[in-house]
């Protein structure tokens, strides 16, 4: 399901704090576009994709998280690559790499709060641990 609702008057230093809860609540993802409302207001619209079974309860939250005063749903469809989780080894740490399946070819991503994690605790740029992450992830899958 897609719930979606106007915000145009809620200070957005918010947005921070909804996305956490909406995500403990159960969301798979949670997104918000700037727009233009009406009376030619700058506004955001929250986007919110949840399991038919979390509808009630994420709208619920929303109503009571946002300055919205309604929830608009929508049945989605999706498609999805298959996905799995590749663990390597770097001169910084483990790093979690999730690994997309598209005919004929992988896509790496190594998992953001590791890379995190370990350029904080090495003191070397987020980018260096990406990249050798990506590197073993790469190593590793070629063999």
């Amino acid at each position: 399901m897609l719930l979606e609702a106007n915000l145009d008057d809620m200070n957005p230093e918010i947005f921070g704090y909804l996305f956490e809860r909406l995500l403990e609540a159960g969301a798979r993802d949670v997104y918000v576009t700037a727009v233009l409302m009406k009376k030619n207001r700058p506004g955001h619209l929250l986007s919110v994709l949840v399991d038919p079974e979390s509808t009630e309860s994420v709208a619920d939250l929303i109503l009571a998280e946002t300055t919205s005063l309604g929830v608009r749903y929508q049945t989605v469809d999706r498609r999805m690559l298959e996905r799995s989780f590749l663990l390597v080894s770097t001169d910084y740490g483990d790093v979690n790499v999730k690994m997309a399946h598209l005919p004929g070819r992988l896509r790496a991503a190594p998992e953001y709060e590791d890379c995190v994690r370990l350029a904080r605790s090495h003191k070397v740029a987020f980018q260096t641990v990406y990249d050798a992450a990506l590197a073993a992830a790469r190593e590793n899958t070629e063999q």
